[in-house]
């Protein structure tokens, strides 16, 4: 690659594929929150020869990645990146920051409320849960209580999935803050869909992926960390070999990973992070939002209600009364090509959740919310949702 500059790695030999009406047709839409549709020049990335990592070149291109993710997160604190799930991230987070000796708290508000639960007991760590029900905001007072009882970390999500609740971050870091304890914040999918601001809500480490508002992809993860995070991660022994955070932290000094990383995601994630700048996050979130508030707005007009009190921009959840959910869900995949989100548990038969994040345009939600209409004015699916109920 001689001397070419990460700008002309990122361009040399691209070759933008056009996408015709027919295969976009032929594509199933995808309103799932992770994957969700990726914009054709970022796939186009993703289908270079991947270049040779260990190069001043790529050198150059991962620290500008790293730059282009501090924007995100909004911090100026070192950010990870990690070959790997979201899950991974959230493990290595428990790996390295916390110990037996730690006494942890986890806001339990569905499936990755839970997932920080059950990190915890696998890791050993000692913690209890505050539960709420499926879409229901976070009291502040139950929460402060909580803490008062010797707790050293709280894990949330900002935005649990599963639900589609988006919690008051900015209320959660000053209360921890003034009491000493570590926030450890699931940002996986509230990034780029909802405000986010790290270092200001004193959010101490946060976790993300690239399938979710970064609209890329799976396979990479992000750990953002401020200095209370730091100062923990020098008392606490290594305990993984390839989710170190101080091997990585040191690695990506000089523009490096331990370890081989996903080359072909950091070429799409690096301009997805010029695109980013250029748009402003601002831009994004605002993006979110409307096509949420429309999505929103045409419910109005369906036989559905939406399942959390403070949702996020990032998807809606979406609950039924007169029908079976998973019904809904296989229906629009067969039938229109459609992919929405189940839920498991006791949210099966009850929610689906539909995503606002991605490549999505105004035709794409109008074909869904027409699609919607069909379903539901079908007389025999709903006797079969009531058959079903009393079964």
């Amino acid at each position: 690659m001689g001397r070419d500059s990460p700008s002309s790695l990122r361009h040399k030999g691209t070759t933008i594929p056009t996408t015709t009406k027919k295969e976009k047709a032929q594509r199933a839409r995808l309103f799932t929150p992770g994957p969700v549709p990726i914009a054709d020049h970022l796939r186009a990335l993703g289908s270079q020869q991947p270049p040779y990592c260990r190069t001043r070149e790529f050198s150059g291109l991962t620290h500008e990645i790293l730059e282009g993710l501090g924007y995100v997160f909004q911090t100026a604190g070192p950010v990870m990146i990690l070959t790997g799930s979201g899950t991974a991230a959230m493990e290595t987070v428990v790996l390295n920051f916390l110990s037996a000796d730690d006494k942890a708290l986890v806001i339990n508000a569905g499936t990755f409320g839970q997932r920080w639960c059950d990190l915890c007991a696998v890791h050993g760590i000692p913690y209890d849960e505050l539960r709420l029900e499926p879409g229901a905001d976070l009291d502040l007072d139950r929460l402060a209580a909580a803490l008062s009882e010797g707790v050293t970390v709280l894990f949330t999500t900002a935005h649990e999935t599963s639900t589609g609740a988006l919690f008051d971050l900015e209320a959660i870091g000053r209360m921890t803050s003034g009491r000493g304890v570590l926030l450890v914040a699931d940002a996986i999918s509230t990034v780029c869909a909802d405000r986010f601001l790290m270092d200001d809500w004193y959010v101490d480490v946060a976790v993300l992926s690239s399938q979710k508002g970064l609209a890329l992809p799976p396979g990479l993860a992000f750990i953002a960390m401020g200095d209370h995070a730091l100062s923990r991660l020098e008392g606490v022994p290594p305990r993984t070999l390839y989710m170190n955070v101080r091997e990585y932290l040191s690695n990506q000094q000089r523009g490096q990973m331990p370890f081989t990383p996903a080359i072909g995601l950091f070429l799409q994630l690096h301009q997805r992070l010029i695109d980013i700048r250029e748009m402003t996050l601002d831009h994004i979130i605002r993006q979110h939002q409307e096509k949420a508030g429309e999505f929103r707005e045409a419910l109005k007009s369906l036989p559905f209600d939406t399942l959390s009190a403070r949702p996020s921009n990032a998807m809606t959840a979406v609950t039924c009364d007169e029908f079976d959910a998973s019904e809904i869900v296989h229906t629009l995949r067969t039938e229109h090509a459609m992919e929405v989100a189940p839920n498991g548990g006791e949210l099966k038969s009850r929610v689906f959740r539909v995503s606002h994040m991605g490549e999505h345009h105004p035709e794409d939600l109008q074909a869904l919310v027409k699609a919607l209409e069909d379903i539901t004015a079908r007389p025999s699916l709903a006797a079969e949702s009531a058959t079903r109920g009393e079964a």
